[in-house]
């Protein structure tokens, strides 16, 4: 304890005047806590009940359970646990009505084959695991995941090389029932012959089975690809899927062609019935680019996503193969004409389709001359497109709009002279749509950002999903606005909303950056909240991630930030 207590002093005295700092902007004002402990993990899990926050940081020999006060903004509680399978792999947490559920996967061995999830209850209140985990889900033989592969020490199996997100876990939106997916590895190695099992566990908010089912999927690996899958608040499944009509498993329409080689369908996962209910998603003399499942407050499941008119769709969202140019390709998600939504019966049909072409002029926005001429010249043929445009956020208003909100999401692989190959992650400039009750658009407005970056040989992160670092955007709303919050280019700190933004480099710092936008007029403002590599006196903060925010209130979040020397901090940030 004297060992630390001169250092505490230190920081004591300079963060004293770190309480209440004023923001670049007015609209916003933030304090700082006190520094505290660092725990690395490359899943870190946060919760907020509005007055505490928890944590949940699991690593390779102890999961760090920490408490924080949200008024004091200081930490109140650490405790480590240890007792942990050497094999566990970490599947994800969730809240379900109020009680926390860290999820964990472990091999039985070669003798008995199993593969077992289990799930251990957190007491939020005493940021402590409650009794034992609880075995919830029990497959005989192998289940498939990610393969993950890292020269760091990031991964969960601890080996350099795992298998990692074995189960999926969903709760629907009212967090009453929870969905379990796994998928058992096949026994024909042989893609064009074999077919998917897939296996579905739903449970309510205290674990307790409410039905389970293995389904064998109706076409072939190479014939089918599972786009999304959700869970309603009645504890039926469901799974969109895109279905090829040959065994390419691939888009291969070419522009002149009338039909696709592939269309999406939907699948219905109900309790007692072993067979799946499908149903044809389509959309009239339009292609499906990308699509996802949301449910409405009303408890309606509704399909959204983009679509485009030649089908040309680019690579699936759930996965895109490389291919490699003599320097450079990029590897993206679908180049898209427009945004659709549509509501789902409880039969499983389509009703209150509703969809918008994306203006050129919107299109036209913080792009260069040159790609304005060409978007120009292909609107006139009605094929101008917005690339690699990916669905992020699906808002259901109480007077029953639809905001959506999608971002420029690809990755770029690089050849070097000598044949090695590196990549580059890309999040890009964001649009967001407002759909009225009627089903009509009230505005669309396109949101400049750059920003890319790839992991350093050695950073902690999740390899089982696509490198983010300290990119893309997290969603809030507050008082009649949306907003978007980021970290930005310090050069773009006073450019006009009309100018190209210089590229934001991952991992260099920058400006914590908000675009507002008026809900009911659609009008955007921008505004800086404070810089990282100087968010108060001789305090600069790092490892920013929009997976390290928590909302603590309507009006209010908090992140947490690497500030060196082996310390965490909290800065608490109000929208005013």
């Amino acid at each position: 304890m004297k060992k630390i207590y001169g250092l505490i002093l230190l920081c004591l005295f300079a963060f004293e005047s770190h309480a209440q700092k004023k923001s670049l902007s007015p609209d916003y004002s933030y304090s700082i806590s006190e520094p505290y402990q660092v725990y690395d993990a490359a899943k870190k899990f946060y919760f907020s009940d509005g007055n505490e926050i928890l944590t949940v940081k699991p690593w390779k020999k102890y999961i760090a359970i920490q408490k924080f006060d949200v008024g004091a903004l200081k930490q109140l509680s650490i405790k480590e646990y240890k007792d942990f399978p050497k094999n566990y792999v970490v599947e994800g947490m969730i809240e379900s009505e109020g009680r926390y559920y860290f999820f964990y996967s472990s091999w039985s061995g070669k003798k008995t084959k199993k593969e077992r999830l289990y799930a251990w209850e957190i007491d939020f209140s005493k940021g402590e695991f409650i009794g034992k985990p609880k075995k919830v889900v029990e497959v005989s033989g192998k289940v498939t995941g990610q393969l993950a592969r890292s020269n760091s020490a990031s991964m969960f199996s601890f080996g350099g090389v795992g298998v990692v997100d074995k189960f999926e876990i969903h709760t629907s939106k009212d967090q009453s029932k929870i969905l379990i997916k796994y998928r058992k590895k096949p026994k024909v190695k042989n893609d064009k012959k074999s077919k998917d099992i897939l296996g579905v566990q739903v449970f309510d908010s205290g674990l307790t089975n409410l039905w389970k089912n293995e389904y064998r999927m109706p076409y072939t690996e190479r014939r089918m690809d599972a786009l999304d899958f959700a869970v309603d608040s009645e504890g039926q499944g469901y799974i969109l899927a895109k279905v090829f009509h040959d065994d390419s498993n691939k888009n291969k329409k070419k522009r002149k062609d009338k039909n696709a080689n592939f269309h999406i369908e939907l699948f219905k996962l109900k309790n007692g019935a072993k067979e799946i209910e499908k149903t044809k998603i389509a959309l009239e003399e339009k292609f499906i680019a990308t699509i996802a499942l949301f449910e409405t407050n009303d408890g309606t499941m509704t399909c959204a996503g983009f679509y485009n008119r030649d089908g040309n769709t680019g690579s699936s969202s759930r996965g895109a193969s490389v291919h490699f140019g003599y320097s450079s390709s990029n590897i993206t998600s679908a180049s898209v004409d427009g945004v659709f939504v549509s509501k789902l019966t409880n039969e499983g049909g389509l009703i209150h389709k509703s969809s918008f072409e994306i203006p050129v002029e919107v299109l036209n926005q913080y792009v260069k001359n040159r790609t304005k001429r060409k978007n120009n010249k292909k609107d006139k043929k009605g094929k101008a497109e917005f690339e690699s445009l990916v669905l992020k956020d699906l808002i259901f208003m109480d007077d029953g709009s639809i905001t959506l909100v999608a971002e420029q999401d690809y990755i770029r692989s690089h050849r070097s002279s000598r044949g090695n190959v590196t990549y580059t992650y890309h999040y890009n400039d964001m649009l967001i749509t407002k759909i009225s009750p009627d089903g009509e658009m009230e505005w669309m407005k396109k949101l400049p950002k750059r920003q890319s970056g790839a992991p350093k040989v050695g950073q902690v992160f999740d390899t089982s999903k696509r490198y983010q670092g300290g990119m893309s955007y997290s969603y809030f709303y507050t008082r009649g606005n949306h907003y978007l919050v980021f970290l930005d280019n310090v050069k773009n700190i006073d450019l006009p909303l009309d100018k190209i933004p210089a590229k934001h480099t991952d991992g260099h710092g920058g400006y914590i950056t908000s675009y507002k936008i008026d809900n009911a007029t659609g009008t955007v403002s921008k505004a800086n909240i404070f810089d990282t590599r100087n968010a108060a006196e001789k305090l600069g903060l790092h490892q920013f991630s929009n997976n390290r925010i928590v909302q603590t209130a309507e009006d209010e979040f908090v992140i947490e930030f690497y500030k060196k020397k082996k310390e965490d901090v909290l800065v608490k940030v109000k929208i005013n």
